[in-house]
């Protein structure tokens, strides 16, 4: 765990996108047991009364799809789940990235490294976030957005998994989302234990010039005469990641990162037989452009197909 929320830390510092972005993660195995968090973008919209909305042909402004971030409230969770380092630990190395290549995200880094789900919280962050994303620039997000958001945890159950013994996100539904910006980073140790996270690397947004990153576009406008998606719901993002369970240890893990069709591959690939059996042969004569698949098997990493 200490591993993967280091890299996903200096994902953050290196791509100005990542920290206000979704992640999901999958962890357990060796006698811990399995689980699941959910660090998905947020609809904002808490404390407020629903606006008139805007109109079809109405131009509607960035600001608007400006969700809640909660990826540093699920790194926090995660490194007291499992984790064996406090964040700021894990924090060191992205910190010295970003001094050294990055000086502008240097600020908010060590916020998040101090302050953990707090960072959102705190000024600077929280008056530039309000800042851009308010009423007052056309969106929604409030300081009780930012004070409320948390990560679901969710604690997995083996016998719940099937035959396959395969575990996905259990909160993704049917519909695929595209994967074009979605990494992961993966690791295990001799102990049995794993972790694997996908998040986002979308640079496209409203930049926080000021503290050197950039609020995706998550949310949902409020639109004229329709339903408003509720304050507080997890805004939609692709999970391309699954663990393989067998004889109730955790043998696999496996990402597919950069991909459009990344989870129809990856629901494909689940709904066989013997899900990862023939991984390599299933990715080499996928559709997707970018695959990459890792194995970890008894606590050895391996490269199975990547273009």
């Amino acid at each position: 765990m200490d591993a993967v929320i280091v890299g996903v830390l200096l994902a953050a510092a290196e791509s100005p996108g990542v920290l206000l972005g979704p992640l999901q993660l999958l962890a357990g195995g060796a006698g811990s047991g399995l689980f699941a968090i959910d660090g998905r973008v947020r609809q904002p919209g808490r404390g407020v009364p629903r606006p008139r909305g805007f109109l079809p042909d109405e131009q509607v402004p960035e600001a608007s799809r400006i969700g809640v971030p909660c990826l540093p409230a699920a790194l926090a969770a995660a490194a007291g789940l499992m984790g064996s380092m406090t964040l700021r630990g894990a924090a060191r190395r992205a910190v010295e990235w970003a001094r050294a290549r990055h000086p502008e995200r240097v600020s908010v880094l060590e916020s998040v490294a101090r302050r953990g789900a707090r960072a959102m919280v705190d000024d600077p962050l929280a008056a530039e976030l309000t800042a851009v994303a308010g009423r007052a620039s056309g969106g929604l997000l409030t300081r009780e957005d930012l004070e409320s958001v948390r990560p679901v945890v969710v604690r997995c159950a083996e016998r719940g998994l099937g035959p396959p013994g395969v575990l996905a996100a259990p909160w993704i539904g049917s519909e695929n989302h595209d994967a074009s910006w979605t990494h992961i980073v993966a690791a295990s140790d001799g102990r049995g234990l794993m972790a694997i996270a996908c998040y986002e690397s979308k640079n496209e947004g409203l930049a926080i010039s000021g503290l050197g990153v950039v609020a995706p576009l998550y949310a949902a406008p409020v639109m004229r005469a329709k339903t408003r998606v509720a304050p507080g719901t997890a805004r939609p993002a692709a999970a391309p990641i699954a663990f393989r369970l067998r004889k109730s240890q955790v043998d696999a893990a496996l990402g597919l990162a950069a991909a459009a069709d990344a989870e129809e591959v990856l629901r494909a690939l689940l709904a066989s037989a013997d899900p990862m059996s023939n991984l390599g042969e299933i990715l080499r004569s996928a559709s997707i452009g970018f695959p990459v698949g890792v194995a970890l098997t008894q606590g050895t990493p391996r490269v199975i197909a990547s273009a």
